[in-house]
């Protein structure tokens, strides 16, 4: 493969997409029945067609456009075009939004200490004087906001209410005055707020504000609103009425960056509910019923001749299949004696691979499994060719020049992507930015002095510092899939990576190009760890490659790691991928 200079930026390739237009086809169902009359439309030329009654349907896009599936009671689907979509089957859900009323029964009111463990990743807790609220389950309406909806330029906080919540009305430009009354006769501080609802016009009553549980009267011009990280307004009596007297206009609820140091750390979230695993969670390894019949007879053999006897029996008959030779070199770059098959197999059947970046992914994989620094850094070269508009590019060749013993290339690749962002050709995304700032910042702390860089604790994310950190990647941007992690208790906590549950992630995932999460494994609690999986499709009836990398003492000298690869394809069903001993971060399968 071609070697790949990285330190001139091809800029007026980032950014952009490919325009041929091609077809596009796919079967749409419920689940049970497949859907006729399914409106598919691209938003970019807003062609629309829609299925026929077999479900089924085809429309012309291009890589880049965006193809939106509406279905009157079922939720819709906006799907960005890649360079390698061909086939888009989707299973449609009910939309629960559209319900105006549900019957809650059986429910469980979750105790502070709980939703205390779970403010930081859950976007609609917000601290008040009196503890946390739900915003979702908070009595009355509760409207909020986060930081990142909040334009800071030449804003202060009336600036923010005014332009980010409805249903109040806002008074004063923002300059403070110490003396004097208003019209309505209430102190002119600069500005206030009342919620419509409280009080009369002739009499309004203003809203007081709660910034990290201190209750003020006045408006809080002095808050710096860089600093928000949440905010609510309350509108409802029945919790007003914690407030006293002084609340019945109205609370403006305020969490600040700042005061969130004071917060716990986020824990082990299997503990926030009574989930315990019930029954057997077969292994990876175990489901091999379901597997291909030469991966079957390869479990039973030992004997390198056997095993090549295997790979010549069946290559005609998955000649056409890449899969095929991926599973063949994965199984012989395994064993201490088959390397040389290996190569023969990568060499004679690259061409099955090469120019299609969802292949070449699930190769890198298998080779950073195997220790194949160098050749994995090629593969990663070469997606970068393919995809140099993906932000997950970048971070992909820096992490192979550093296992490649390149740490300066590395180093320079991170601040290549960091200049892209800033110059906005590239742009940035929360979820990516944070797993990226890790990987820049351990390579920094743990690498840094042989690039003349001597730094200590420079993780500006302390709580991931010391850890067991697993991060997952996987190859094609269209995987659903759901992993388990279960505590040494038994407890379980569930991440969803589906449309129905994480839409907003996946839409920010393909327009940004990344396919990446990091969990932390809570350091307090030591034990055996299990990680299970379910896989629910990519929406192409190919396996899904999913990478795991777990971390031990992460950010220190003493750091170290284990990769592993999955191929997935059998669906629905959870499987148990491997295990890890917290504390020492042993991983076995």
């Amino acid at each position: 493969m071609k070697y790949l200079v990285l330190y001139a930026a091809c800029l007026c390739t980032i950014g952009m997409w490919a325009q041929e237009n091609r077809i596009i086809r796919g079967k749409i169902s419920d689940g049970t029945n497949l859907l006729k009359d399914v409106q598919i439309q691209n938003g970019d030329d807003s062609s629309v067609v829609f299925t026929d009654e077999s479900g089924a349907y085809q429309i012309e896009a291009a890589t880049g456009d965006i193809l939106r599936f509406m279905y009157a009671g079922k939720k819709n689907y906006r799907i960005r075009v890649e360079d390698v979509t061909r086939f888009l089957n989707l299973i449609m859900i009910p939309d629960v939004q559209e319900l105006d009323e549900v019957t809650v029964t059986n429910s469980r009111r979750r105790s502070q200490k709980e939703l205390a463990a779970e403010y930081r990743v859950n976007p609609a807790l917000i601290r008040t004087a009196f503890g946390i609220i739900d915003a979702r389950t908070a009595p009355g309406k509760v409207q909020m906001v986060s930081g990142d909806e909040i334009a800071p330029i030449g804003l202060n906080i009336l600036d923010v209410i005014r332009n980010r919540f409805t249903g109040v009305q806002v008074f004063g430009d923002g300059q403070f005055r110490s003396t004097g009354l208003d019209a309505n006769g209430l102190p002119q501080q600069g500005g206030y707020i009342t919620i419509r609802g409280q009080g009369s016009v002739s009499s309004p009553r203003t809203a007081i504000y709660d910034i990290d549980g201190q209750v003020f009267s006045n408006t809080p011009l002095w808050l710096d609103v860089n600093n928000i990280k949440r905010m609510a307004i309350v509108n409802s009596l029945a919790y007003n009425a914690r407030y006293g007297s002084v609340g019945g206009g109205g609370v403006i609820i305020v969490n600040t960056v700042s005061g969130e140091a004071s917060m716990p750390k986020t824990g082990d979230l299997a503990r926030l509910r009574n989930n315990y695993v019930k029954g057997a969670v077969p292994a990876y390894e175990e489901l091999l019923d379901d597997k291909p019949i030469y991966i079957r007879e390869l479990t039973q053999i030992n004997q390198l001749q056997d095993a090549i006897n295997v790979f010549e029996k069946y290559r005609t008959q998955y000649t056409a299949s890449p899969y095929f030779y991926m599973d063949m070199y994965a199984y012989f770059v395994s064993r201490n004696d088959g390397g040389q098959m290996a190569s023969k197999i990568l060499e004679d059947n690259i061409a099955k691979i090469e120019g299609n970046p969802v292949l070449m992914k699930g190769l890198a994989y298998i080779l950073e499994e195997n220790g194949k620094s160098e050749e994995a850094l090629e593969v990663y070269k070469e997606v970068f060719k393919l995809r140099p508009h993906y932000s997950q590019s970048y971070l992909d060749v820096a992490r192979a020049y550093r296992e490649a013993g390149e740490i300066g290339k590395s180093a320079a690749i991170y601040a290549r992507y960091k200049y892209l962002l800033e110059e906005k050709f590239l742009a940035p995304s929360d979820d990516f930015g944070k797993i990226l700032r890790h990987e820049n910042d351990n390579l920094l702390a743990v690498d840094g002095r042989k690039i003349g860089k001597r730094v200590q604790n420079i993780l500006t994310d302390p709580f991931v510092n010391g850890t067991t950190r697993v991060v997952f990647e996987w190859n094609d941007s269209e995987a659903e899939f759901e992993l388990q992690f279960v505590n040494p208790g038994g407890q379980y906590y569930t991440w969803k990576h589906t449309y129905a549950d994480s839409e907003e992630r996946i839409v920010d995932e393909k327009d940004n190009g990344y396919s990446i999460a990091e969990n932390i494994i809570d350091k307090n609690l030591p034990g055996t760890w299990t990680v299970n999986a379910k896989y629910l499709g990519n929406k192409s009836l190919t396996p899904t490659y999913l990478k795991v990398t777990v971390y031990s003492a992460y950010g220190d000298r003493s750091q170290r790691k284990q990769v592993r690869h999955y191929k997935l394809f059998l669906k629905d069903v959870n499987q148990k991928l491997f295990t890890i001993s917290n504390g020492s971060s042993v991983v076995s399968r």
